[in-house]
């Protein structure tokens, strides 16, 4: 019996080695879980300061559409105008035309009214 009794044991029936095992498992798992967690950290942070980011680009986008959309009301206000304005160089178009013939007819009728004078004049 003393021979048994003396015998190794296989090393994972030993207390020490599976002691051993589980003390390095668990600081190997608390370093992993502390190394995620500060990651998560890090990530968290930077989400929070994406979403503030993303909140001021929000604001600015607010903005401009509102920016945006006076300037359209002004685009709206000018196309109207341009068109009274159009309107008002055709009606003015006309009437310079309608003038300029008119200008003609009387230096038509200028000139008969001289040829009568010159003829009347060389008559007398």
């Amino acid at each position: 019996m003393a021979k048994t009794e003396n015998a190794k044991q296989p090393f994972y029936k030993n207390i020490w080695i599976w002691f051993v095992v589980t003390v390095v498992a668990a600081f190997g798992i608390t370093f992993f879980v502390m190394d995620d967690s500060s990651e998560l950290e890090a990530l968290e942070e930077k989400n929070t300061s994406l979403q503030e980011e993303n909140k001021a680009l929000e604001e600015k986008v607010n903005l401009l559409e509102g920016e945006n959309s006076g300037l359209e009301e002004t685009l709206l206000t000018l196309e109207e105008e341009n068109s009274y304005l159009v309107s008002d160089n055709e009606l003015l178009y006309s009437d310079i035309t309608y003038l300029v013939e008119y200008v003609g007819e009387l230096e038509a009728a200028l000139n008969e009214a001289y040829e009568i004078i010159e003829s009347y004049e060389a008559n007398n």
